[in-house]
């Protein structure tokens, strides 16, 4: 395979494909050239096994969409972010690039309007969108949900609606987020890779040897910094409540920023970390979650509302994970989620990544739902209307997780999960260490790059 970088991508100036046919009239069609047959194609929260070359998609509704493959026997994947606008329907092009084992644009517009213009004879033959009939999405799991009413609080629609779980999942994702974020300008669709890391950190190439592209994450610097002040328990409790962290970038006065950046960035890592298996993805949304969205304990008093779209959008991520991921096991995969499991289901590749943070997880919700607590209650009647909403989002999310084991408001365990959590704030440079390393060998089985003696 070959080593060329896929810069170029970045790039490639193409104006919409937009058409006049009445094959748009229901949605925008996402056309796939050369796909070989027995790949896996993701799109948004379905996947498929090609037992025959997929041509693409039709009727795809407008919204954020996300289209991913994967070659037989490989554990790279790639794929595009894209956005179909409410009107004026489109046509997507991609084709296989089977010497770079990437999805790509054609070489030019001119090729692209060619293939565009050939929508009427192939349209018949492209899988339509919602290919599930209505129910959940062929990922998820066929048993009923299970429904719940704690305290009056009912589950919310996302819970057994698929599409409106995946506009939960993607609302804030944008086209200037993508931008931003890829660093690619001038595209109809943002290509990511598994092997694609964060900007300033050293590429992780463990998938392959195409270079790398950088994502430009937010609260890098921030996390650093916890990163030491965590380190010391003398000075714990001061960077505990990570509120001004978060108030600094959204009054930042360098550059206008929408608060609704960061539940995109939460939304991006989330979807890419897990579809992709992406490292840097997935490291920045551990991140996000444990350090900066419940450890930001007073964010509800200045953006309620920011809040509760940041607590919603955790609730679905989390039921996401339990409902539409494949399990790792076997066992789970033949006979479904084991009674004796607490919590949520501990081999789901987001868990997987650090099996020390589905613990911190819980340890960290618990605290909060104490902390949010304590900030409303001190608000007396002074409480707002949107205030009170982050209550009631928390507490769909708190009912969720107890019919699935966790009980966050347990008095038994708090003072326990109360000390656990202080314990916990430095352990990520420990558990650095034990992160498995991908590495080269060469013919005598020696690690490539180590220094030897003998030659």
């Amino acid at each position: 395979m070959s080593s060329v970088a896929r810069g170029d991508e970045s790039d490639h100036d193409m104006p919409s494909l937009a058409q006049s046919s009445s094959c748009l009239d229901h949605g925008d069609v996402f056309l796939l050239l050369s796909l070989p047959q027995e790949f896996i194609v993701g799109h948004d929260d379905m996947a498929v096994t090609t037992s025959e070359s997929l041509l693409g998609f039709r009727d795809i509704p407008a919204g954020t969409h996300f289209l991913w493959v994967q070659q037989p026997g490989a554990t790279s994947r790639n794929g595009y972010w894209y956005i179909a606008e409410e009107q004026n329907g489109r046509v997507y092009v991609k084709q296989w690039d089977q010497y770079n084992e990437v999805l790509s644009s054609l070489p030019n517009q001119a090729a692209e309007q060619q293939q565009a213009e050939r929508l009427e004879s192939v349209y018949p033959k492209l899988k339509p969108y919602d290919m599930r009939g209505g129910s959940k999405g062929s990922a998820a799991k066929t048993s009923q949900p299970m429904p719940f009413s704690i305290a009056g609080r009912n589950e919310p629609s996302f819970i057994t609606n698929a599409a409106k779980m995946w506009q939960q999942l993607t609302h804030a994702i944008s086209k200037p987020f993508l931008t931003r974020i890829t660093g690619k300008k001038s595209v109809d669709a943002w290509l990511v890779d598994s092997a694609d890391g964060a900007a300033g950190e050293a590429y992780r190439t463990q998938y392959k040897s195409v270079q790398s592209n950088e994502f430009h994450f937010l609260f890098g610097q921030d996390f650093k910094d916890l990163k030491l002040l965590d380190s010391d328990p003398a000075r714990r409790d001061v960077v505990e409540d990570t509120t001004d962290r978060v108030l600094a970038l959204l009054r930042t006065t360098d550059f206008s920023f929408d608060p609704s950046n960061i539940i995109a960035e939460l939304q991006f890592t989330f979807l890419t970390g897990t579809h992709l298996g992406n490292h840097a993805c997935m490291e920045q949304w551990w991140d996000l979650v444990l350090k900066i969205i419940l450890r930001s304990y007073r964010l509800v008093l200045s953006y309620p509302v920011l809040t509760v779209e940041l607590i919603r959008t955790l609730h679905a991520q989390i039921v996401y994970t339990e409902d539409y991921i494949e399990s790792t096991s076997e066992e789970e995969q033949e006979k479904g989620r084991s009674e004796h499991t607490i919590g949520p289901s501990p081999d789901r590749p987001i868990y997987l990544f650090n099996l020390q943070h589905r613990r911190r997880l819980r340890t960290a919700l618990a605290t909060y739902a104490r902390k949010l607590e304590e900030v409303l209650n001190g608000l007396g009647d002074a409480v707002t209307v949107e205030q009170s909403t982050t209550r009631v989002i928390f507490g769909e999310l708190e009912a969720w997780l107890f019919t699935r084991g966790w009980d966050l408001g347990s008095k038994k365990n708090a003072q326990a999960e109360e000390a656990q959590r202080k314990d916990e704030i430095g352990e990520d440079e420990d558990d650095d260490d034990d992160m498995p390393v991908v590495v080269d060998l060469d013919e005598h089985g020696r690690e490539v790059g180590l220094v030897s003696f003998n030659d």
